[in-house]
């Protein structure tokens, strides 16, 4: 939340522009009015440094969230919530460890993120240059004639008339914005905070792309198995063809059976090549997400089996830590209240040290003699009276932009909780329909070698026999997806807990 009751100091802010009112020009070297100048600075250096404490603005608190106390698709049972970010070892899939160290090192997503954090971490420093004087260098050299024609009346400039004078100089100037009202540490806080956002930008591409690469793993694997069930039926409906052609050759069976089983045999083919077309699809994408060309990347057939391991769901008030889009959302939230002191530090004064010291002659030579010196200082105050509520008009802005972001803020939270409990929900029902496909598919089974052998004694037709096959094939393969669509909601759940539990 912000606090408008007291100064913030933890954040930082941008500088303000202002139109400064010059009131110093050269000084004499006298040492008198020297004495006074360097009192007079120091009392300024003095109280720059009291008031540089001084920070304008509110004050950020991260706001309550919107977080309930317990899943309601959660066990009821005590869950560990043990940190763990390498979450795709608990698969104990060495293949799928290799694709993800791949994926950590060559993702060009991944990277180009990486080199956007970099960018942020740089925009701190480059703000942070402005508590600091700006110092710099350069030589100058003028050569100069003055017309004879210019009337000076009767004065020392008479004399100077069609003269040509030569100047060389080597000042090092200096200009110092005094940052009382915490201007620059503010927009130094902003820059901070919008650096964080980044850095868990990243951190959420790095988790958007481990559990991409581990669905897209874990699809090819079950349909690694569908395509095995499918290429045994084609086998088994390739020794039926044979079998029904040798009884339709001895008249035993007529054509239809003979025809129906081709029928099959060639529907089995196309869904096969169905398969490993998806396959290959899927097989591309791998390659894109572990940065390999996909022309010289492919993937070993293995099929997926067994049941994921539990993930632990743990309390809602851990996404507030876990879930990297939350962090991304809070560190947005941070920003946008460290803009709001910077919009308010707008309708204060601001004070701006300018000067240079260096030496000055007509010849070269003479550069380094002592009496060369020479120096400037060129303090300048800036007051805000009349910009046309442009200044009211940005701290408006500032304040609805910190608004809008802890709506962004408490929604993400709200959508972080809904994705876990439709994944807790997910796995719960898929248990259910796991254990009930794997009875339909017993007894599928079951059923096909008994319309077999009634087939063969001559008690039915093949007709029979062809649906008791389709009705196998079939529940093997619902049940070979339904294993892909487990392991892949365990990846989601995963994710939805932002990869650590």
């Amino acid at each position: 939340m912000i606090d408008r009751t007291r100064n913030p100091f933890s954040y930082l802010n941008r500088i303000l522009a202002a139109r400064s009112k010059q009131t110093a020009g050269k000084i004499s070297t006298s040492p008198a009015v020297k004495n006074k100048l360097n009192l007079t600075f120091g009392a300024v250096l003095l109280a720059s440094v009291v008031l540089t404490g001084c920070t304008v603005g509110p004050d950020y608190e991260t706001p309550d969230a919107p977080v309930p106390s317990a899943y309601k698709n959660g066990s009821s049972k005590a869950e560990g919530s043990a940190c763990r970010e390498d979450w795709w070892k608990i698969f104990n899939d060495t293949q799928l460890n290799k694709l993800v160290d791949a994926a950590h090192g060559q993702n060009r997503s991944l990277r180009a993120s990486f080199q956007r954090v970099q960018q942020a971490r740089s925009t701190i420093r480059v703000t942070r240059a402005d508590l600091f004087p700006q110092i710099d260098t350069a030589a100058d050299f003028n050569h100069s004639e003055t017309s004879s024609e210019l009337d000076f009346g009767n004065t020392a400039g008479f004399q100077n008339r069609g003269r040509t004078t030569s100047t060389y100089s080597l000042p090092v100037n200096a200009a110092w914005e005094i940052d009382l009202f915490g201007r620059v540490r503010r927009s130094t806080e902003a820059s901070t905070a919008d650096a964080q956002a980044q850095e868990e930008e990243f951190a959420a591409m790095r988790l958007s792309v481990e559990a991409d690469l581990a669905s897209t793993y874990f699809r090819i694997r079950a349909l690694d198995r569908e395509i095995n069930l499918v290429a045994e039926s084609v086998s088994l409906r390739q020794d039926s063809v044979k079998l029904v052609k040798e009884r339709f050759d001895q008249g035993v069976v007529g054509e239809l059976d003979l025809a129906q089983a081709k029928t099959q045999l060639s529907q089995s083919k196309a869904e096969i090549a169905a398969l490993r077309r998806q396959r290959s699809q899927y097989e591309n994408a791998l390659a894109l997400l572990i940065g390999a060309p996909a022309s010289g990347f492919s993937l070993g057939s293995r099929p997926l089996s067994g049941t994921p391991p539990r993930v632990p769901s743990g309390l809602p008030s851990e996404l507030l830590r876990a879930r990297p889009d939350i962090r991304v959302a809070e560190r947005n939230m941070a920003a946008a209240g460290a803009r709001i002191g910077v919009a308010t530090a707008e309708f204060y004064p601001s004070i701006t040290l300018v000067g240079n010291v260096g030496v000055s002659a007509s010849e070269v030579g003479n550069l380094f003699q002592s009496s060369a010196g020479a120096w400037v200082i060129n303090p300048s105050v800036s007051l805000p009276i009349f910009q046309g509520f442009r200044n009211k008009a940005n701290l408006e802005r500032a304040e609805a932009a910190f608004e809008e972001s802890r709506e962004t803020y408490e929604g993400t939270i709200l959508t972080a909780i809904s994705e876990v409990e439709t994944n807790l929900a997910a796995w719960k029902h898929l248990r259910v329909q796991t254990n009930a496909q794997s009875e339909a598919v017993r007894s599928a089974k079951r059923a096909r070698a008994l319309t077999t052998e009634q087939y063969d004694a001559g008690l039915v037709d093949y007709l029979f026999v062809l649906d008791a096959e389709r009705t196998a094939l079939t529940t093997e393969r619902a049940l070979a997806t339904l294993t892909g669509d487990d392991y892949v909601n365990s990846v989601n759940l995963i994710r939805s807990l932002g990869g650590r539990w």
